[in-house]
């Protein structure tokens, strides 16, 4: 039977995709029995590749790639033996967090959610919401004020938290500064996790391959941005491959390239089937996180107002909202659009039109007033519609 990667090799082939060949080559080479030399053979295509965009070395050829991945010959049979399949990795039932001290006090309101091996799971809201005070609950690095969270499948004991944290990977929005050079960090990260000797030089070299960190490998901290900081701190966790990923906003200091990068990368690390994994992340970046997360948190002043599947979000609107811009005015819109509601978010606006209306006609209503569209997109189902003005 054909596997995923072989389909997806050929995809990739087809469209001349070496970064998301070369990526998934490495994948294959953790979920599937794969000799050693042929490991290190799609490692060296790996280091061509990113040679190549560094203007050091040639592109790789279609006629190599094709050789190697014909070398490769995995399918279903081939797959290693995994662990909790689509199995719970942490619940929380009516937890809430009260903080009293301050000017401000703050509490986060109740709430109960399950995180699932194989699941990204995407928390957003305005900022100084709760999002941060969420994840932090959940990695264990707060109490809680009531309820309970249980990790299903980290321990046969709950109350044994240092097994539970051996198995949870947390990385905050603010990563601390770290000393030697990245290579050496690696070592030593590796070294505390029982990953020693060859395996601890295998390990890293992948991983180094498979993040695009080689050439990054004898710089320190202050050589490299925080972009690639934040892809070094994924290199460490990954390392050992936890149960449970917890990060708080990784788009943030990302170029809009090394954004989508990094989460059709999580995408990928989410659907192991050898190392299950679980994944929670907050995020501004709404409608990039909308599109890889299954689940969706959304917390204001605290509260949760929605927490569910993604796509379940808004099935029971009794209008569709259109968030568009462009050269004209709200006055304009009102003309073209008489009698509906229309928000102004400041840089956009929002149209709420019935459930008949076809997304063309939107368009058609613009065009035949003259209205110049440069930005369209229909938020039906999205939980843009949740963030307002002044809140």
């Amino acid at each position: 039977m054909e596997s995923v990667f072989s389909i997806e090799f050929k995809e990739a082939l087809s469209n001349k995709d070496f970064s998301l060949l070369t990526r998934r080559l490495l994948d294959a080479c953790k979920e599937h029995e794969v000799p050693m030399d042929l490991q290190q053979k799609i490692i060296l295509m790996r280091k061509k590749y990113l040679s190549f965009l560094d203007g050091v070395s040639d592109s790789i050829s279609r006629d190599e790639a094709e050789d190697l991945i014909k070398q490769l010959n995995i399918d279903s049979r081939t797959i290693k033996s995994g662990l909790f399949p689509n199995q719970p990795v942490l619940t929380a039932a009516g937890i809430t967090k009260q903080f009293i001290k301050g000017k401000t006090p703050f509490k986060l309101h109740e709430l109960s959610l399950e995180l699932i091996h194989g699941e990204i799971t995407g928390v957003v809201g305005e900022n100084g919401n709760g999002k941060t005070t969420l994840l932090n609950l959940l990695a264990g690095n707060l109490s809680v004020s009531s309820g309970e969270i249980l990790y299903p499948n980290l321990s046969q004991n709950n109350h044994d938290y240092y097994s539970i944290k051996q198995q949870i990977a947390f990385i905050p929005q603010r990563i601390d500064k770290w000393y030697g050079t990245l290579m050496e960090n690696l070592q030593f990260f590796c070294a505390i996790h029982n990953i020693k000797g060859e395996q601890n030089e295998q390990e890293i070299e992948y991983i180094l391959c498979r993040l695009g960190l080689e050439k990054f490998k004898d710089l320190s901290w202050n050589e490299i941005s925080s972009g690639y900081r934040l892809r070094f701190e994924l290199a460490k966790m990954l390392l050992w491959r936890p149960q449970l990923l917890i990060l708080d906003e990784p788009l943030a200091n990302l170029d809009i390239n090394a954004q989508q990068l990094l989460l059709q990368d999580l995408k990928f690390f989410v659907r192991s089937k050898v190392h299950p994994l679980s994944i929670i992340l907050s995020s501004q970046n709404l409608h990039e996180l909308e599109r890889i997360a299954d689940n969706i948190v959304f917390i204001r002043q605290g509260k949760t107002v929605f927490n569910g599947k993604q796509n379940q979000f808004g099935r029971e609107n009794l209008l569709q909202h259109f968030e568009i811009s462009g050269n004209f005015s709200l006055k304009e819109l009102q003309v073209a659009f008489p009698g509906t509601k229309i928000e102004d978010t400041g840089t956009t606006y929002i149209v709420s039109v019935n459930k008949e209306t076809k997304w063309f006609e939107i368009l058609s209503k613009l065009n035949q007033h003259n209205l110049e569209l440069n930005y369209y997109r229909n938020i039906t189902n999205s939980t843009r519609q949740l963030f307002h003005k002044d809140i």
